[in-house]
């Protein structure tokens, strides 16, 4: 799926994908609160790659010490308007624009939030390096010992490979929606997505030039046996990750 007919999707249903709740009627952010608020300095900087609204950026602002902010997404509907009050800057960009619209080692965090799922080829292996592409290019973006933050939805089959139910969501998706209905009533036809397991969101991060220094799990809701049988083990996952420098020992790397 092209990037023009993702922004098309994501246009139409804005409004299915906007917060309700204000920056100040938030009850917090795991990602912001327990990591970005602990490990940042005054004057950082941070970019979010698919921003949607801008609520999570306008938090960091709001909470923590970073103090300049900018946000990127494919849908020129989701994003603030010029009348919205906002202290973040945005911009109409596609996480495989690349480059994206900035200077190499410019930001101290870089925020992937269910992005990587989006970035879709015509098949399985064309999704997973278009994924790699854009985490490479973000990884580009941040500065020396910066923080690359990932979060997704992950599958791991119960009945074979662990890639198994996302083959079958993607594949399903695109000839047989009812198979990845079956799977996934989160999988909207209309849509393609690639999901992918822990293990090969650790891999594609570490492939990037970054080293996971913590992650974070929540599984998925309790679902009928027959869906557990078909869907496994699925959930949110949430990766941080450190680029690399040269005078470090990375050896440790998970």
């Amino acid at each position: 799926m092209d990037e023009s007919a993702v922004g098309r999707y994501f246009d139409a249903r804005a409004d299915e994908y906007t917060h309700d709740a204000a920056v100040d009627e938030m009850d917090g952010s795991p990602i912001v609160d327990e990591f970005v608020d602990c490990h940042c300095t005054e004057g950082d900087r941070i970019l979010e790659i698919g921003c949607g609204d801008g609520l999570l950026l306008e938090y960091t602002l709001e909470h923590t010490a970073v103090t300049d902010a900018y946000g990127v997404d494919i849908s020129t509907e989701m994003l603030p308007g010029p009348d919205d009050d906002t202290r973040a800057q945005y911009l109409h960009a596609s996480a495989t624009d690349l480059p994206l619209p900035f200077r190499p080692e410019t930001f101290d965090f870089v925020v992937m939030s269910d992005v990587l799922h989006h970035l879709v080829g015509t098949h399985r292996s064309e999704s997973k390096r278009k994924a790699q592409a854009a985490l490479v290019a973000a990884t580009t973006l941040l500065r020396p010992g910066g923080y690359l933050i990932v979060k997704d939805i992950y599958y791991e089959s119960p009945l074979g490979p662990d890639t198994l139910t996302s083959h079958l969501i993607f594949y399903g998706l695109k000839h047989l929606e009812g198979i990845a209905s079956k799977l996934d009533d989160q999988a909207l036809p209309g849509l393609l997505v690639s999901f992918y397991t822990r293990d090969e969101l650790s891999e594609l991060l570490r492939q990037s030039g970054t080293r996971i220094v913590d992650e974070e799990i929540e599984t998925g809701p309790n679902r009928s046996p027959a869906r557990r049988l078909l869907s496994g083990d699925s959930g949110c996952i949430r990766l941080y990750a450190e680029k690399r420098t040269r005078d470090r020992d990375w050896s440790d790397n998970r």
